[in-house]
């Protein structure tokens, strides 16, 4: 999907949605960092600041992109688990919590609560480049209940919710259970 459509579909739910939402897009695995650093870089254009959750890229390739793509990283926190998924060692960075390989769901749940009060503006967000990575790595009872704690949360606290999710993927049991939950599905 061109850049164009992102951003009028996007754009389109946070009009609908002034009080916070959850949103899944559903698109090939191949488009997920250029949908989601569209995405972020929308959602920062319009005040918002956000937290970056990453199964996918490497913190350090993420922030080196997004200043690339002239996103304000200012705007952006991130927790990362794809370095040490690949091994790589981690540098220490303030706007950067690292989880282990383990990916244990208490401690994604941990920085998230960690960074929530960091986030200035008054219209925050929390992207995941992708929900169906987890899969790989935890049980579907965990994915669930990492799913379960974002949607609370996020209602509780009128936050947008925007997360990935493979479309070959998305007709799967645990896919559309989470897709009963969410606000509005975008297809890519």
């Amino acid at each position: 999907m061109p850049r164009k459509s992102i951003k009028r579909s996007l754009g389109d739910v946070i009009k609908k949605h002034k009080e916070g939402a959850v949103i899944m897009m559903e698109l090939p695995a191949e488009a997920y960092f250029e949908t989601g650093s569209s995405s972020v870089k929308l959602m920062t254009k319009k005040g918002f600041d956000g937290i970056y959750i990453s199964f996918q890229r490497p913190f350090e390739n993420i922030s080196s992109l997004f200043s690339d793509q002239n996103i304000n990283l200012k705007k952006v926190l991130f927790i990362d688990t794809a370095t040490s998924l690949v091994r790589e060692v981690q540098g220490k960075n303030p706007r950067c919590i690292h989880i282990s390989r383990d990916i244990h769901i208490d401690d994604l749940i941990r920085a998230i609560y960690t960074f929530l009060p960091k986030l200035k503006s008054k219209r925050k967000f929390i992207f995941i480049d992708s929900l169906t990575t987890i899969t790989l790595y935890k049980p579907l009872s965990e994915t669930m209940r990492f799913s379960e704690f974002l949607i609370r949360a996020i209602r509780k606290d009128q936050i947008f919710l925007i997360f990935n999710v493979a479309r070959e993927l998305a007709q799967r049991k645990f896919i559309r259970d989470v897709a009963l939950r969410v606000d509005e599905i975008i297809g890519v």
